[in-house]
């Protein structure tokens, strides 16, 4: 008992992985053994069954065709000889043609004495027999060979004697052949035919015996079987029962897990809340001043553009100023001349003060979405920095078939081209190229509700493996004191934020003037919730 103890202890501890092992290799040992024994047995009962029912039933066959027809017609054949009831010279051929399939016959019986040999399932079945049930009486009583040996020689004497008397009846010896027939051909015929059912009623016995092997050997498989398959099925049922402790003194040290990280999460959870809090507005924070940044920075390039926009009417107003001073000199200062100057004078201030205005209106932040017109907002972003275009001869082209009214933030919309025309503008000052020139070109797909925006500069491509890289924060290729690097990380972040949009830079190839170029391209996708379009 101690020994039953000390196993069931160890099987106890072991891990649950190796349990489920050993329950998997002892129930799939268990069903291979099975199998496999099932299996002999099935080809020792078909074995049984080949050599009871169909061997030794052909060969009883043969032995009955030998008997009953060969050995009868060579016997009636003779005696209707013996009485005149046939010609002699007309049964030559019949004799001939009985001696041979008497022969063919036999030979055919002689064969198939080596297939009911005995082989390796024979000894199989007696091996299970002989170990699980008491043997099995052998009722065959005759010894196979033995009359097969003396029925072989009767029948080459037959021939022997066929041959003989139709020698004689050829030589017209009748009554010497007639005798021969009597005294030794019929003693021949009935022996042969006594050893032809001794060798029938063998096979018979045989049969009997090999059946009743093949029952006995039935059953014991069976029971084999049956033992087998209640081990098998006994013993994983015992090992499923450890198995099912296991797993459940797992699930409680799991359950006492959890309850503790439980705890420890709301502790947690507690603490990370304000943490969490903090982090939030540290991120909006961070956001703001990315924007905050972005504008300052989009803020000093509309200064720069306003001195530029300025500098003409500013010259123009000089002159206005000096000729009063010229005409005042020369008392040439008329009432018309006056008119005409202030009205010039009135006009360049208008102007001046428009440009303060756009600029005024870009820099007011929007608190909410409206639905506005497509092209006039891109025409009035390119305004904007239309001064710094004009400097750097670089042209702008607006392609759009139909003014397309688009749901947003206007202002927005506005920074994210005024970015990007200013990075197209970056790259096209630093080209070689004489010709300069910023391609927008917009296309509404109705049936997909979608907005594609494409600007394409022709001032060399994006190098590769800034690429990649372009839309990340603080990023740029420029020197610090030109580039803060947020410009199109901001234009990606209102895209997808404001507008549920994407944003995907790629080089292209395109023609320009009957000259092809290598050009930056960006695409921009925007799905259209809720859009109307004009004519």
């Amino acid at each position: 008992m101690s020994n039953q103890y000390r196993f069931l202890n160890i099987f106890y501890q072991l891990s649950l992985g190796m349990k489920t092992r050993i329950l998997i290799t002892v129930t799939a040992l268990g069903i291979l053994t099975i199998g496999f024994i099932a299996t002999l047995t099935l080809y020792g009962m078909k074995n049984s069954f080949d050599n009871s029912f169909h061997l030794r039933t052909l060969s009883i066959a043969r032995l009955q065709t030998i008997k009953d027809v060969h050995t009868l017609n060579i016997l009636n054949t003779y005696r209707d000889i013996i009485d005149n009831h046939t010609d002699v010279e007309k049964t030559y051929e019949v004799l001939d043609i009985l001696k041979k399939n008497l022969d063919l016959r036999w030979k055919e019986y002689s064969v198939s004495r080596h297939d009911l040999q005995s082989n390796f399932f024979d000894t199989m079945n007696e091996t299970i027999l002989s170990t699980f049930i008491s043997p099995i009486p052998n009722t065959v009583m005759i010894g196979e060979d033995e009359i097969y040996t003396k029925a072989n020689l009767n029948i080459h004497r037959l021939f022997e004697t066929v041959d003989m008397i139709t020698a004689l009846y050829k030589n017209h010896k009748r009554a010497q052949a007639d005798t021969m027939v009597k005294n030794d051909l019929y003693p021949i015929l009935d022996t042969t035919n006594i050893y032809l059912e001794q060798l029938t009623s063998y096979h018979l016995q045989c049969s009997l015996y090999e059946k009743e092997k093949t029952d006995r050997l039935f059953g014991a498989t069976s029971w084999v079987i049956f033992v087998m398959i209640f081990v098998v099925l006994g013993f994983s049922v015992f090992l499923a029962y450890f198995i099912l402790e296991h797993i459940k003194t797992l699930h409680q040290l799991l359950e006492d897990r959890v309850r503790e990280k439980t705890k420890e999460l709301v502790d947690l959870n507690t603490s990370l809340e304000l943490r969490i809090t903090h982090e939030i507005r540290q991120s909006r924070l961070k956001d703001e001043m990315l924007h905050q940044q972005a504008k300052l920075a989009s803020m000093g390039e509309m200064i720069s553009n306003i001195a530029h926009q300025w500098r003409q009417p500013l010259n123009t107003l000089a002159i206005l100023i000096q000729t009063f001073r010229l005409k005042s000199r020369s008392n040439k200062l008329t009432p018309e001349f006056i008119d005409a100057q202030v009205t010039e004078g009135l006009q360049i201030a208008t102007a001046m003060s428009d440009t303060i205005e756009s600029f005024q209106n870009y820099f007011k932040p929007n608190k909410t979405k409206t639905i506005f017109p497509l092209l006039e907002t891109i025409r009035h972003a390119v305004n904007l920095i239309e001064g710094i275009l004009h400097h750097a001869n670089i042209d702008v082209e607006i392609n759009i078939k139909k003014e397309i009214m688009i749901s947003g933030y206007p202002n927005d919309f506005a920074q994210i081209i005024i970015n990007l025309l200013n990075n197209a503008k970056d790259a096209l000052l630093s080209s070689p190229n004489e010709y300069k020139i910023i391609r927008i070109h917009i296309t509404h797909k109705v049936k997909k509700s979608l907005l594609i925006i494409r600007i394409i500069d022709n001032g060399g491509g994006i190098q590769a493996s800034v690429l990649k890289k372009i839309f990340e924060p603080y990023f740029t290729t420029k020197h610090q004191s030109s580039g803060t690097g947020i410009g199109l990380y901001m234009t990606q972040k209102i895209i997808a934020d404001q507008f549920h949009g994407t944003i995907r830079a790629q080089n292209i190839r395109l023609l320009f003037n009957e000259i092809h170029y290598n050009c930056a391209s960006f695409k921009i996708t925007i799905p259209l919730f809720e859009v109307e379009s004009k004519l």
